[in-house]
Order: C-alpha cells, then sequence, then structure tokens
C-alpha cells in the first residue's frame, strides 16, 4: 500500500523519524501522495492545532494530532517540501509551486548573467526530476527570474504562441514557473555560448567547405524561423548575434556535426520597448542592440508605432554581414569593421548602426559597410559566381536597404538563400577549395585597437576558388 500511493508520505516520516505513523495515517486516514500539501486545520492554541489538512482537497488527517510529539508535526510540514520538487516531464509546461518548495537542481552558478528583463542562471537538474533529455540524464538548463508579474504574463503569451511552431533554430520552452511572487522561464542551456562565442571559439579553423556549407545551413534556418514567426504575425525585434545561441548538440534526426543556431529572446523586450517608444532616443538600450537596429527604429518609437516585419529583415542583413566577415577573414576583422563604423559615424548617428542619419530625412548605408562589401567582393571567396558572393549581393540588394519597402519579406529572402544553399551542396567548387596560407587581410579589417586573442596565433588556412 505504500508503495502504490504514499511513498512520499513514507519518505516525510522517515526524515522526522516517525516511520511508525504509516500505518494509522493509511488505515484511519487514507492518505497519499496527492494529498500533499499539508497545513494546520487550527490556529495555535486550539485542538485542532496538530490536525492537518490538504491544501488541494481540504481532507483531513486526524492522526497527527496522536503523535506523541508536537515537534514532529512541524518538523512533517517543514520536510514535506522537500518530496514536492516537481518533475520535468513535457516541454511547455506551467508550474505553481510554494514558496517553500524547491527546484531539484543540484548545481547553480550564482554568477548569474542578466537577460533583457531579467537575471539568466545556469543550473543542472536532478536526473530523477527530468525525463524530456535522454542524453543527458543531469542536464544544465536556462532559468530567466522575472520578479514583474505584467512582464511574465507578456512574455509568456509570446512563448506560449511560438512553441505552437516547433521549429529547429527558435529556442525550445521547457517550463514556465510561479514559485510564490517570483516568476521563471526554463529553457535548454546552449552549451556553445552565443554566435559570437561561436566566431571567437572557432577563429583558429581552417575555413573548409563543409563549415561554410553549415554556416549557409544555419542561415537559411535562422531565416526560417523567422518566416515561420512573420507567419504568426510575430516580431522579433532584437536579432544579433547575442540572441542567437549554439547548441553543440544537434537537435532532431538529421544532427549537424557543427551543433545548431537556435533564435532566443524571441519577444523578451517588448514591455521594455513599450516603455522606451515614449522616449526621443533609446538611450537605456543595449549598445549592441542599438547596432543592429533599423533606420526607422528611433522614428517610430516617437510615433509610439510597433516595429514591422521588415525590421527583422534589416537586422538579418547586419548579422549575416557580420558571419560572412568571419567566414572570410576572422573576429578581430568583425571587431575592426565595427570600429571603422564607429570611426566614421556622424554626430546624429548611434555608434556602430549600419546607416548614417545626417538628418531626419536623409540616411544612407554606412560608409564603412560599402567598404567592407567592397573588400569582400576583391576576395577570391567571394569573386564571381561563388557561394558568398551570391550572398553578399543577397544582403546587399534584399536586406541592407534604408528604406523598409524595399526590403525582401521573409519567405521572399527564404527562397533566395534556399537556392544558395542548394547550388552549395550540388554545384562542385561553388564553395571553393581549401588553399595554404590565406590571403591578407585587408588593412580595413585589421586596424589597430583592442585585440582578440585566438586559441592559435597561426593563420589559418582558408578557401579559395579556382
Amino acid at each position: 500500500m505504500v508503495l502504490l500511493q504514499a511513498k512520499k508520505i513514507f519518505t516525510i516520516l522517515v526524515l522526522v523519524d516517525e516511520a511508525w505513523a504509516i500505518a494509522n495515517l493509511i488505515r484511519q486516514d487514507n492518505i497519499s501522495d496527492v494529498d500533499l500539501p499539508l497545513s494546520r486545520k487550527g490556529s495555535i492554541g486550539n485542538d485542532d492545532y496538530n490536525v492537518l489538512v490538504s491544501v488541494k482537497t481540504g481532507k483531513e488527517f486526524p492522526s497527527f494530532a496522536t503523535w506523541p510529539k508536537e515537534a514532529s508535526v512541524k518538523a512533517f510540514l517543514k520536510e514535506q517540501w522537500v518530496v514536492q520538487a516537481p518533475v520535468l516531464d513535457c516541454f511547455g509546461k506551467h508550474i505553481s509551486l510554494d514558496s517553500k518548495c524547491p527546484l531539484a537542481l543540484i548545481e547553480s552558478f550564482t554568477e548569474a548573467k542578466r537577460g533583457g528583463s531579467g537575471l539568466v542562471h545556469k543550473c543542472r537538474v536532478h536526473a530523477a526530476h527530468q525525463t524530456i533529455f535522454e542524453l543527458n540524464t543531469e542536464p544544465y538548463i536556462a532559468i530567466k527570474e522575472v520578479n514583474i508579474e505584467q512582464t511574465f504574463e507578456k512574455e509568456r503569451e509570446n512563448l506560449r504562441l511560438i512553441q505552437g511552431l516547433d521549429h529547429k533554430h527558435l529556442i525550445k520552452l521547457i517550463a514556465t514557473c510561479q514559485k510564490g511572487q517570483i516568476f521563471y522561464f526554463m529553457f535548454p542551456w546552449a552549451n556553445g555560448g552565443d554566435l559570437r562565442d561561436f566566431w571567437k571559439r572557432n577563429d583558429p579553423r581552417p575555413r573548409t567547405p563543409a563549415l561554410f556549407l553549415w554556416s549557409l545551413r544555419q542561415m537559411l534556418g535562422i531565416v526560417s524561423a523567422i518566416k515561420a514567426l512573420h507567419g504568426k504575425n510575430i516580431r522579433h525585434g532584437d536579432i544579433k548575434p547575442q540572441n542567437i545561441l549554439h547548441f553543440l548538440e544537434g537537435r532532431g534526426e538529421n544532427n549537424d556535426e557543427e551543433g545548431v543556431l537556435v533564435i532566443a529572446d524571441v519577444g523578451i523586450s517588448r514591455l521594455h520597448r513599450e516603455i522606451t517608444s515614449m522616449r526621443n532616443a533609446p538611450t537605456n538600450s543595449n549598445e549592441s542592440t542599438i547596432s543592429y537596429e533599423a533606420p526607422e527604429a528611433q522614428s517610430d518609437q516617437r510615433e509610439g508605432k510597433p516595429r514591422p516585419r521588415r525590421y527583422d529583415m534589416w537586422s538579418l542583413g547586419c548579422m549575416f554581414l557580420e558571419f560572412t566577415v568571419w567566414l572570410v577573414h576572422d573576429y578581430n576583422a568583425v571587431r575592426s569593421f565595427r570600429w571603422c563604423r564607429i570611426s566614421r559615424d556622424e554626430p546624429t548617428t548611434t555608434p556602430g548602426n549600419f546607416f548614417t542619419r545626417k538628418s531626419e530625412s536623409s540616411v544612407q548605408i554606412h560608409s564603412a559597410v560599402n567598404d567592407a562589401i567592397k573588400h569582400l567582393r576583391s576576395n577570391q571567396l567571394c569573386k564571381g559566381d561563388t557561394a558568398l558572393g551570391d550572398l553578399i549581393q543577397l544582403i546587399e540588394e534584399d536586406l541592407l536597404q534604408t528604406e523598409a519597402l524595399k526590403r525582401a519579406e521573409a519567405p521572399e529572402l527564404f527562397d533566395r538563400l534556399e537556392k544558395i544553399v542548394s547550388a552549395a551542396e550540388d554545384t562542385p567548387g561553388y564553395m571553393g577549395r581549401q588553399t595554404d596560407p590565406p590571403s591578407a587581410i585587408p588593412e580595413f579589417f585589421n586596424r589597430s585597437g583592442p585585440r582578440h586573442n585566438s586559441a592559435s596565433g597561426a593563420r589559418r588556412p582558408s578557401l579559395r576558388v579556382d
């Protein structure tokens, strides 16, 4: 009977040295694990103070009042929370917990990262309290902590909408949780960091056809995810390398050796944007977010307009251009490209943007962006009928357009990028061949200033088209 209905009850009794009481609780009170948690029926000093009741059903258990030691009843109420930790058995569930109930975490990093609207902790889940990760029975997860219920509910609703898409390149929500007055979102932990971490970590690697093809496939996957979001009338609004997570293990049946890039923070900052839209300038926004803002961002904020779908297209163009710079050169070239944009900025332009604004009506592509594209096109990897050459053309013609209506929408972008990926898969020579040593990095991509030190000081081999 204990094994069938009261394993948790018996565990608590053992913890408080009252295992003998299990017989009366089952026979007289018909207690079971589903009755947990329990609380006192009466207030202190009353006869029914030590009579416990189920918080869920109100069912009473008078046997507790017969215990010889009143302290044991108090200990039972305290220790019962140990066995109430939830089990993560499916994606997307909502868990409501008492403030005294723990989460089954066997490791938690106290040095948390602050996300768009809350703290993000890296934690490890006890193997007995999860069934959704098969390869790693004690996985790390990311737990985002939010203290404002309104923020939580807005993010929860947006995440609920995207979970129905079940897309390989969109972050998967494990669960939401309310514990007292604190709210949590639980996501898989990206063990490869974000896209910038990927660039830094893989700087010394040879630029092989396999790496190029994987990168193009991941770009296509990201566009596919944005296409799915836009199809549900959801705008991301904050696309940048820091919001692209790298999962080292593949997701789905066709696992990629390099892992998978996944879009995170979908709709995370919506409430923040609603607040900042009433300001004349986004002075409290993150610097890296501003770098990828579309030209219409500030005017839309002042007028209280929502960010349109083509806003995401501009941000994709910025990120894909940096991705191309990294593929052709290295992460220091990405940093130098940013330094060039900042050093040539107009006083009225936010540092690091991909456009310049001389006046409200005069917006143009940043001269450093034009120079970057020119230098890339002069590289053997990007000349003629090549995958990267076609990618740069797509970025320039379909994404980095200062007029929003001239940018491609997600379905159109997906179709064009899919053609590039298909050609890369099927056409010999389209991805180039490996050469050593690689071509020299132009001064434009090799400026002085703070430098990133890759794992290896040696230049890695590059690809070259015959």
